[in-house]
């Protein structure tokens, strides 16, 4: 099992988010990067896989300052010697595809081969909505259905443009959204590029384009998907070598995914085991004992969890089969119930994760970390005996 951290990073503690405009505040964000790096660096010196971070813009409030999680990779990666950095994930809807396939290839050549990359359609309007309206529909005039249509047909055309910026030295693209080149485009530097390149006519019309520089690795960079719910995504991540990542916690449900998920994989001859490629997430809290855990994750990621993305529906991630996503009580002891999260001593912990694991076993297990909301030395105790007294009873990379 392959472990890492699965960052929203909220910036400075709950009171300083209750002053008001926490994410416009540089002594915040500051500390924020402060305390990032001594957390990141210690999971890099025990053998965590990587570290992930969302992409979300206009995040005043605090809750989420993850603005451009490719240039906080780049920040980390650059302090870092063999942890991986990525992108849980890029909400490709908004993005220029080549543009976005550029920053993540120069990222990769930078941290000589340690990035990831990880998709998602995008749920927060705010944003979305305003870095997409250049695109007819993504501005908020289509109906709900029509927009979430959009958004997956946006997402799927994106993703294979980026495939295509990565695999090939040159390539064409043609759909819906996008026509690269832009047709009859006339290049001037027609005889360098037939000497030295490739991708013009005869009548010295551009026919192809390519990136620079590639990704430093050789392969396509490990690809997830946060968060796969329905069946139909589990299979079309199978099916195109991604890792779907799950967060739904209610056993019954959760485990249909990861059947949904082997036999998709079976059907193209792959023969996976039950959770081979796939993602799982909780959050963790460890502590010395099961009273202070307790209090630290009162305090930590349910907050965000139950007043920010509670309103957009995310308890249907903890619900039960036919109960709604508003039917759930949206409150601490609801998530810690429903097992998103999981807190305690070392012992406690190991028992609620060893149940966790026989029943999902994950290939890959991400754990929410919402660095502002618990103080950094409760925080790097908790990476202390998670990394010491936890998880190497379940993988043998950490350390």
């Amino acid at each position: 099992m392959k472990v890492g951290a699965f960052y929203l990073p909220s910036i400075g503690s709950f009171a300083e988010i209750q002053k008001g405009m926490a994410g416009r505040r540089t002594d915040l964000y500051q500390q924020m990067l402060d305390e990032l790096s001594e957390q990141i660096k210690f999971m890099d010196a025990h053998g965590f896989y990587g570290v992930g971070f969302t992409e979300h813009h206009f995040h005043i409030e605090g809750e989420e300052v993850s603005t451009n999680p490719v240039m906080l990779d780049l920040y980390f990666g650059m302090q870092t010697k063999s942890i991986k950095l990525g992108q849980l994930g890029n909400v490709l809807p908004s993005h220029n595809p080549v543009r976005l396939a550029e920053d993540i290839a120069m990222l990769d050549q930078m941290t000589k081969g340690r990035a990831f990359a990880g998709f998602a359609r995008g749920y927060q309007p705010r944003w979305v909505n305003v870095l997409g309206q250049q695109i007819k529909g993504l501005d908020g005039t289509f109906s709900e259905a029509e927009y979430e249509q959009l958004k997956k047909d946006l997402y799927y055309d994106h993703f294979e443009i980026i495939k295509k910026c990565w695999m090939n030295d040159t390539f064409s693209h043609r759909s819906r959204f996008w026509q690269i080149p832009a047709p009859n485009t006339h290049w001037a530097a027609h005889d360098v590029t037939r000497k030295y390149g490739r991708g013009v006519d005869e009548n010295n019309i551009l026919t192809e384009i390519g990136i620079v520089p590639p990704p430093f690795q050789k392969k396509m960079p490990d690809l997830f998907q946060p968060f796969s719910v329905s069946e139909s995504s589990i299979r079309w991540a199978m099916e195109n070598d991604v890792v779907p990542v799950t967060i739904l916690t209610h056993p019954e449900v959760a485990l249909s995914q990861f059947q949904a998920a082997q036999d998709a994989a079976n059907k193209m001859g792959k023969n996976y085991k039950l959770g081979e490629k796939i993602g799982l997430v909780r959050e963790v809290i460890v502590a010395d004992t099961d009273a202070e855990a307790l209090e630290i994750a009162r305090n930590g990621g349910s907050i965000i969890w139950c007043n920010f993305f509670g309103p957009f529906g995310f308890n249907a991630a903890v619900a039960a089969p036919g109960e709604g996503a508003f039917d759930v009580p949206n409150n601490f002891e609801s998530m810690a119930e429903r097992g998103l999260v999981i807190f305690g001593s070392p012992d406690t912990v190991n028992r609620k994760l060893e149940a966790l694991f026989k029943t999902l076993p994950a290939e890959y297990f991400w754990m929410f970390t919402y660095n502002g909301l618990i103080p950094q030395k409760q925080m790097m105790r908790h990476l202390e005996l998670v990394s010491t007294k936890v998880l190497p009873n379940f993988t043998d990379t950490v350390r």
